[in-house]
Formats: C-alpha cells, sequence, structure tokens
C-alpha cells in the first residue's frame, strides 16, 4: 500500500504544474489534449480488435481517467481536468467546450444521414415502429424513475429525473444498427428498410421530445422547484415551433432541387436567378449553418444538439455527398473527446449501490423497444411474420451516443443525478453491444429457414 502511495505521490510531483495552473495556457491544453486523445484511440482500437464499438472504447478511456486511483492519484486530477461543478478549473472548461463541439459536430452528422424523403417513402410499418418506439420506452423509463424516487428512494426532482431517463430510452442510435445491416448484407431487405425508415423518424421524434424535457426543466428549475404552467407552455411551444419551422425548411430544399432553383456542381451550389449568379462553397456554408442553428436552438433555452441535427438535415438532401468526407475528419478529431468526457463523468464508487436500478433501466430499455418494433410490424404487415417482428424489435434496441447526449445534458443542468447519469451510460453501452450479434442471429435464423423452405 506504501508503495502504490508513493507511485501516486510521484505522479502529482511531476502533474503539480498543472494542479498549481502555472503552465502556459496553449501549452497545458495541448499536452492535454494530446494526453486525452491518445488514450481514446488506444482504446477505440483496442475494442475495435475485438469487434467491439470504439465509441465504447473512449467512454471507457473516460471511466479510467477520473476513476482508477492511483494511491490517491487519478489522471484527471493530474491534469486538472476533474469534474468540480463549484469551483471547475480553466483546464477543465476549455475541455469542456471542446467536447461540446463534439457532440455538436456528430448530431450534425447524423442529421445529414436524415432525408425528408426517406420519411416519406418509410411506410405505415415504419411509422408505427417509430412512434410505439418513442411512447413504450418513454413511459417504461418515466415509470420506474417514478416507482424507485417516490418509493424507493424519495427525492423531490422525481418528475425532472424521470423526463429525462424516459427522453434517454426513446432514441435508436441509427449509426449502429446501419453499420451491422452494412456488415451483414442485409440492407435490402424489408426487415433492414423498416428498421432504418423508423429509426430515421424515431430520432426526429426524439429530438422534438428532448426540446420539450430541456423546456420543461429549464422552466421548473427556474422556478425554484415548482412547476410554471405557462412557462412551461410557452417554452415548449417556442421549442416546437423552431423545429417544426426547420423541418418546414428541410421539405423545401429537395423542391428547389427539383425545379433546378439551386443545383450542386464541382464548384459549389450555385443558384441562378436570370443575371445574378451566387456560388457557395458548400463546406462554409454547412458550418455556419450547423453553428448558427445550434447557437440559436440554445438562446431559445433548448439544447445545441438539436440546432446541429436540423441543420445536418438542411444538407442531407442537397450537399450531402460532398460534405460527408470533411465532416468525416473533424469528427475523427473532436468526437473522442465527447466520449472521453462522457466517461469521465461516470462515478464508479458506490455503483453497487444502483447495480439493481440498472439492470432494471437495461432490461426496460430492451425490452421497450424490441415491443415496440415486434408489435409495430405484427399489427401493420400481415405478410410479414413473427421473425421479422423479431428482427426489427432486436434492430431497434441499440441506444449508443443519444441516450448519453441527453444523459449528459441533464446532468451539465443539473437536471439529473450523477448516479442517473451513470445508470443512463451503462445502459447505452450495454444495449449497443447486445443487439450487434443478437440481430445477426435473429437474420440468420429467418433467411435460413427460408432457404431451406424454398429447397423443400
Amino acid at each position: 500500500m506504501s508503495f502504490m502511495n508513493d507511485i501516486g505521490d510521484a505522479l502529482f510531483d511531476i502533474f503539480e504544474p498543472f494542479a498549481a495552473e502555472s503552465l502556459p495556457l496553449l501549452e497545458a491544453v495541448l499536452i492535454q489534449l494530446f494526453i486525452i486523445f491518445l488514450l481514446a484511440r488506444i482504446f477505440a482500437e483496442l475494442f475495435m480488435k475485438f469487434g467491439m464499438l470504439g465509441q465504447v472504447g473512449e467512454i471507457v478511456a473516460g471511466i479510467l481517467l477520473a476513476n482508477l486511483v492511483i494511491g490517491g492519484f487519478t489522471l484527471a486530477q493530474g491534469l486538472n481536468i476533474d469534474w468540480d461543478p463549484v469551483h471547475p478549473s480553466v483546464y477543465h472548461e476549455i475541455f469542456e467546450v471542446i467536447a461540446n463541439l463534439g457532440v455538436i459536430f456528430l448530431l450534425f452528422a447524423v442529421g445529414m444521414e436524415t432525408k425528408i424523403c426517406d420519411l416519406r417513402a418509410v411506410g405505415k410499418t415504419a411509422t408505427w415502429v417509430a412512434v410505439l418506439g418513442v411512447i413504450i420506452p418513454f413511459v417504461f423509463g418515466f415509470g420506474l424513475v417514478f416507482a424507485y424516487e417516490v418509493y424507493y428512494k424519495p427525492h423531490p426532482d422525481w418528475f425532472i429525473h424521470a423526463l429525462f431517463m424516459a427522453a434517454a430510452m426513446v432514441a435508436t442510435c441509427i449509426g449502429i444498427t446501419a453499420r451491422v445491416l452494412t456488415e451483414l448484407g442485409v440492407m435490402d431487405t424489408i426487415e433492414s428498410k423498416i428498421i432504418v425508415g423508423a429509426a430515421v423518424v424515431d430520432d426526429i421524434l426524439a429530438m422534438i421530445i428532448l426540446a420539450i424535457v430541456v423546456a420543461v426543466a429549464g422552466s421548473a428549475m427556474n422556478g425554484g422547484g415548482g412547476v410554471d404552467i405557462f412557462g412551461i407552455a410557452s417554452t415548449v411551444a417556442i421549442a416546437l415551433l423552431f423545429v417544426i419551422s426547420i423541418l418546414l425548411l428541410c421539405t423545401g430544399i429537395p423542391k428547389a432541387k427539383e425545379y433546378q432553383l439551386c443545383r450542386m456542381t464541382e464548384k459549389g451550389i450555385v443558384c441562378q436567378d436570370r443575371d445574378w449568379p451566387l456560388r457557395i462553397e458548400p463546406f462554409p456554408l454547412a458550418m455556419l449553418t450547423c453553428l448558427g442553428l445550434s447557437a440559436m436552438a440554445i438562446s431559445l433555452g433548448l439544447a445545441a444538439i438539436i440546432g446541429a441535427f436540423l441543420a445536418g438535415m438542411l444538407f442531407a438532401e442537397f450537399a450531402h455527398g460532398q460534405l460527408e468526407s470533411k465532416f468525416k475528419g473533424i469528427n475523427a478529431f473532436l468526437v473522442p473527446f465527447f466520449f472521453v468526457y462522457v466517461g469521465m463523468r461516470v462515478e464508479l464508487a458506490g455503483f453497487t449501490e444502483i447495480l439493481g436500478l440498472a439492470v432494471g433501466t437495461i432490461i426496460l430499455a430492451i425490452v421497450g423497444k424490441y415491443l415496440a418494433g415486434y408489435l409495430g410490424v405484427i399489427w401493420t404487415d400481415k405478410s410479414l411474420g413473427k421473425k421479422s417482428g423479431d428482427i426489427v424489435g432486436i434492430g431497434m434496441s441499440p441506444r449508443g451516443e443519444v441516450g448519453i447526449i441527453v444523459a449528459a445534458i441533464g446532468l451539465t443542468a443539473g437536471a439529473i443525478s450523477r448516479d442517473m447519469y451513470t445508470v443512463v451510460v451503462f445502459m447505452s453501452i450495454i444495449t449497443a453491444l447486445i443487439a450487434p450479434p443478437w440481430l445477426a442471429k435473429s437474420f440468420k435464423r429467418k433467411y435460413e429457414d427460408d432457404a431451406a423452405k424454398m429447397l423443400d
């Protein structure tokens, strides 16, 4: 034990300039970013080597940064970026800004995968799967926290906690699902089209729900704990107006493309109105739109990621091909900082006390999405059997980064506890790990049986 304490003391001495904030700010930040990014890449590559998601490795890197104790020393403390809501260091605030930029550009990229025309083409089955996939998990999440914080461990802010838990359980991670479907080579199947279409609608509904939850939480917290019905109604109305306005603008972009009012060329977006030509490079325009709508969302009391997601949707139909590779490079650098930041906010001390809540949350998260997918298929398309419902239900279950983002917003705003945040992070990680192999077995079971029947 004394040996570990000696190592801890030596490490504290090595990182003392960070604790004292005696290094030039730029030098300190560059060293911190180098160490954090290096660890994120090492763990991401390690996890991908074993067939798991790199994002999970980055979260694990963050958990170890903040929770691996060597003689009282943690690397997060050494770099002076550990979370202190009362007296945060300037290094932590800079790191937090970089992490938030990462999630903003991540949601912009997700938005670019969400085309309005796809929403129209998904059909009744995918729409029902998406709607049920919002209602059932939301009710499960809200009910779980209601039971836990009203009857088991009473908490005065149970209502706000329940809202954020419910919102975190709603969104399907389309990135994880699409990746698995592509690797399996089954994107042309009817089940895959339903899953992807439903996930697109699911993302839109999840962003609207998040906007409402943030508005309600902000109104309740600013009111000193009381619920201001008029304030909630007005902020919800503003949130919905903002989201619906951008969605309507998104529907107009395909029309502009159809009538060739503007077109995409190798030189950029070109709009021609007789003798007034306007040429705009798509990348700077996309950056301006992303940052502008993110800032606008914050000014309206919403989360910045809502503006970023909607900004991405504006470019989904028009300039996705020209922008994808450029934003891919930005995200490859910035997004790992967000997932490391997410991991750093997980507090493992005392996790055994909330293990029951974590297990219950994971079970309800999987069952809720599975029921939504299964029932949505069985009720709306009689030509599809139970095995198709099974595939869609499993494909809708992974939460991935979206649930984590919702929890991070709630924790930063003081709307959920550290314990609740930790539970949501573990729920998102476990569902992201369980779904891919389960989905592969489900596809194999159905299509191998179909092939056998054809041979008979």
